[in-house]
């Protein structure tokens, strides 16, 4: 019995020193489920919003008392933020098919006689349903902003005002039957599979006992992780490849170019990969990186915008977003896919990717020497 309890107490104590001489997964071991509810907190946190911040562009054509005072109800919406006041319907479109703002309000002219008159009044409204939720809010808030203006008026004019229907105009590649969350699933599958890259390509070389070798070898370290991000790159592509059949068999209809995909998935990719060795320079156990892994799955299908717009969330949740670049890289996918955008208008965005792989390789490739 005595003997069953010193060997159980001397196994403990050597799990103990492993844990020890590992600090990042001791850390992990015993924050981990701290962390994970924090991470849930910072979701609710960040979808506990208020009011929403989704852009919209205004043209008043008619420039009529009836006109001003539906703007002043669109302006002090909760759901949406007036970028801009357009002179023209062609500008205000413009901006919403090339992915500037979610939705475009035209009030044509003689939209105020007509209301005067107790004739029927239009208003043209364009929305980008490629940003999921979004859309829908925007039609929200005119259909309100009208329903206010037409109460404004019925009392004003005894109830002789006339009717307002607004006209919709959608712009999105997305069939009715179409799944909205696929192109978030193509950019989240990306970043998963990235991350699984790093654990076969660094940290279980790691325990084979085979990275230090492969460091011995004439090649250098920035050599040997550029070898493993290309390896990524072709397994990537691979990835996309299938992505893209199921988005056929599907029935999405793909608006813009298949090589953009390809060159933006690359990009998150090449991201991941960067950020991944980054830290598996500091934790070496696979177990460990695959914990964090998980761990930083849930909010990154919120705040990375794999669901919805990052517009839906709250101030907090979109400070958060804007620092992550793979919001940038599932941007730039809904964009292409949905509205058929070319470079130009996704090219900010894979900069972000970029410049953000740029930075952290180098990162990657002194803190491996420091920790060999």
């Amino acid at each position: 019995m005595n003997r069953t309890l010193a060997d159980s107490a001397a196994v403990a104590v050597k799990e103990l020193k492993q844990l020890i001489r590992d600090p990042v997964s001791l850390a992990l071991t015993v924050l981990f489920p701290i962390l994970l509810i924090q991470i849930f907190v910072v979701i609710v946190t960040a979808f506990s919003a208020s009011s929403y911040n989704i852009p919209v562009v205004i043209a008043d054509l008619d420039g009529s008392s009836m006109s001003k005072i539906l703007l002043d109800k669109l302006t002090t919406s909760p759901l949406i933020h007036v970028d801009q006041f357009l002179q023209t319907e062609e500008q205000a479109l413009h901006l919403v098919e090339s992915g500037a703002a979610t939705g475009a309000v035209i009030i044509p002219k003689g939209f105020g006689q007509a209301l005067l008159n107790n004739r029927m009044a239009f208003v043209i409204l364009q929305t980008d349903n490629s940003k999921i939720v979004a859309g829908s809010l925007v039609q929200s808030a005119v259909s309100s902003s009208v329903q206010g203006l037409l109460g404004m008026t019925g009392a004003g004019f005894g109830g002789s005002a006339g009717p307002v229907e607004v006209v919709l105009r959608p712009v999105s590649g997305r069939p009715p039957t179409g799944d909205t969350f696929l192109p978030g699933m193509l950019g989240m599958i990306t970043i998963l599979g990235a991350f699984d890259d790093i654990v076969n390509a660094v940290t279980r070389e790691r325990e084979r006992g085979t990275f230090p070798r492969l460091v011995l070898t004439p090649a250098n370290i920035f050599s040997i992780y550029s070898g493993k991000i290309s390896a990524t790159v072709v397994l990537n592509a691979i990835r996309t490849t299938l992505m893209l059949i199921i988005f056929v068999i599907t029935g999405l209809v793909i608006r813009g170019s298949v090589l953009l995909i390809y060159l933006t998935t690359t990009l998150i990719a090449v991201f991941t990969m960067s950020l991944g060795l980054v830290l598996s320079a500091r934790i070496r156990s696979s177990s460990t990186l695959t914990i964090l892994e998980i761990a930083i799955t849930f909010p990154l299908f919120q705040l990375s915008g794999a669901v919805q717009s990052s517009e839906m969330l709250a101030s907090g949740g979109r400070a958060i977003a804007q620092m992550l670049p793979w919001t940038y890289g599932n941007d730039a996918l809904r964009r292409i896919i949905y509205l058929g955008v070319g470079f130009d208008a996704i090219s900010v965005s894979l900069l972000v990717l970029a410049v953000s792989s740029l930075v952290l390789l180098p990162v990657a490739t002194v803190m491996s020497k420091r920790t060999i």
